[in-house]
């Protein structure tokens, strides 16, 4: 082939100016896109921990699929413009066959969210969708670097340059929703990613336009060199090991910070397990105890606004619990921001199709069935919100649920009252843990981003409904005070105060916060399994 063949351009021009406008347009058309989607996919306190919600506004799913199917349209118009300037013909086919791969799964992404009606799920094809459009954008990026270095450098860069970008962000950004409790992270990374595409496309729209432009005024001859800044081969080496020590950085860290319960779902101890509840399937982790006991304990560790039962895993530290117990340690999955509490909202915590009462119990169930689950030992704990949902399954399960220890929680009306709607069965035996500096839900109560009781009222409230003594009895243990009341039928409910502690869950592990260590630095799960076990389910009669 003649240096005079390589120079010719392999298109009609009305091609190169409709190629040029779409990759102009693409951006436009994302940017729509992404208003749409957060105006209206009620993404809430944290888009990290839940990024299907990026796309799972079922009211506004048809407009969205037909504006994303027009954003990958331009984007493939313009690339395959740009591909079609230049033989040889079989690398560029394979770039557009990439280029068209991802078009059609991020297109295919658009109509498989949401899997159910209230889009609170994600499904396997959906995650396939996005991986697909994870891995083929900055392949194909990094192979048109290739294809289009000889002839035209700048764009050779700016398209490696970006695809190594994609493959940082990507990485960083899959990382980081994981770390969050996201059950399928990588859906984080489709926006930034596509955002580059949009950059892309709209540089190589310009370029094509450009190319155009020459081609028909004839004035200049020769290998067309667009105005494009080029980086060097120093900087790009330089961006390419800052991606790498990026993603590493972050993989690293993630990997330390969760490698017990890694450990322990590669081994098997730790199980993914999936339930029918309501009208939506629910997920949940399991953690049986290393030592086999006939009638095991159970507990339920529910986690806060935005999480997953993995981090609630990972941060309580209660699988040693289970070990240490020969019980069974549950980790359910919220929907959407969480849980359904006292006080909750159409904009906050209410969750049709979702009946969080109806999913512990189906599990309490299965495992009953299952292992042996001793009856009068199922208990409730967790955090923030999952505290506040541990109020809630007391007052609703106190036929099934022997004890609660919600910490740094609330129970609350909308109005932020504590005079919820709550008959017991049976008395529930109560350990509330809240700390003095919880800015979150402060323990004075009142509004934050919603309106919280004082938890003194909390506690008056549990003492009335498991009737206790007047007269409590009080210990501390360095900045912690425990005042607990003798109620009716043996059940006891306590109230620990954390001078000086946050929202958190306290670990004996934790961060220091000066010389003389941290108010949070206890182990909150065993002293919780410890209250468990000396409060089991309290028999009607006895």
């Amino acid at each position: 082939m003649t240096e005079s063949e390589l120079e010719k351009p392999a298109t009609d021009p009305r091609l190169t100016r409709i190629a040029g406008i779409a990759g102009l347009i693409a951006p436009v058309v994302w940017a729509v896109v992404v208003v749409v989607e957060l105006a209206h996919a009620s993404i809430g306190h944290s888009l990290t921990a839940r990024p299907e919600r990026f796309f799972s506004d079922s009211a506004w799913h048809v407009p969205l699929v037909l504006a994303v199917g027009a954003m990958v349209v331009a984007q493939l118009a313009a690339a395959l413009g740009l591909l079609a300037a230049w033989p040889p013909r079989r690398p560029a086919a394979v770039v557009g066959a990439l280029l068209g791969l991802a078009a059609g799964a991020r297109f295919a992404l658009a109509l498989l969210l949401p899997t159910d009606p209230h889009g609170y799920s994600v499904s396997a094809q959906a995650a396939l969708a996005a991986n697909i459009v994870l891995v083929a954008l900055p392949v194909a990026l990094l192979l048109a670097a290739l294809l289009t270095a000889r002839h035209d450098p700048g764009v050779a860069w700016l398209s490696a340059g970006i695809g190594v970008v994609m493959v940082w962000i990507a990485l960083w950004a899959t990382v980081w929703a994981a770390r969050s409790a996201a059950s399928q992270p990588q859906l984080l990374a489709i926006e930034p990613v596509e955002a580059l595409t949009s950059i892309w496309t709209a540089v190589v729209g310009a370029w094509l336009l450009g190319r155009r432009a020459i081609s028909t005024t004839g004035s200049k001859s020769g290998p067309n060199r667009p105005g494009i800044p080029t980086p060097g081969r120093k900087a790009a080496a330089a961006l390419a090991l800052l991606a790498v020590a990026g993603v590493v950085s972050a993989s690293g860290t993630f990997v330390w910070a969760y490698r017990t319960t890694i450990a322990a779902q590669l081994t098997g101890r730790t199980r993914v397990e999936t339930i029918h509840a309501d009208a939506v399937d629910r997920t949940y982790r399991i953690h049986r105890g290393s030592k086999e006991i006939a009638r095991p304990g159970l507990v339920f560790v529910l986690h806060g606004s935005f999480g997953g039962g993995f981090q609630m895993e990972s941060d309580s530290g209660f699988d040693a619990q289970a070990d240490r117990l020969g019980w069974i340690a549950v980790y359910p999955d919220g929907v959407a921001d969480g849980w359904d509490t006292f006080g909750s909202t159409d904009k906050w915590g209410k969750h049709p199709g979702a009946d969080d009462v109806a999913f512990i119990s189906a599990v309490i169930d299965r495992l009953e069935a299952s292992d042996g689950v001793d009856p009068g030992r199922v208990y409730v704990t967790g955090l923030s919100r999952g505290g506040m949902m541990s109020y809630r399954l007391g007052c609703a399960m106190s036929d099934r649920i022997a004890a609660i220890a919600p910490v740094s929680g609330n129970m609350a009306t909308v109005g932020g009252s504590a005079d919820v709607p709550c008959t017991l069965a049976r008395p529930v035996s109560v350990l509330a843990i809240h700390g003095t500096a919880d800015g979150v839900i402060p323990m004075g109560g009142g509004k934050v981003d919603i309106t919280f009781s004082p938890m003194a009222d909390v506690i008056a409230r549990w003492r009335s409904l498991d009737v206790c003594e007047p007269i409590p009895s009080t210990s501390v243990d360095g900045p912690s005070t425990t005042t607990s009341w003798d109620c009716a039928k043996g059940s006891t409910v306590s109230m620990r105060v954390v001078t000086g502690g946050w929202h958190t869950w306290p670990r004996a592990s934790g961060v220091l916060a000066s010389a003389g260590g941290s108010p949070d630095s206890f182990d909150a799960s065993s002293l919780i399994a410890d209250f468990f076990v000396a409060h089991p389910r309290v028999v009607a009669g006895s």
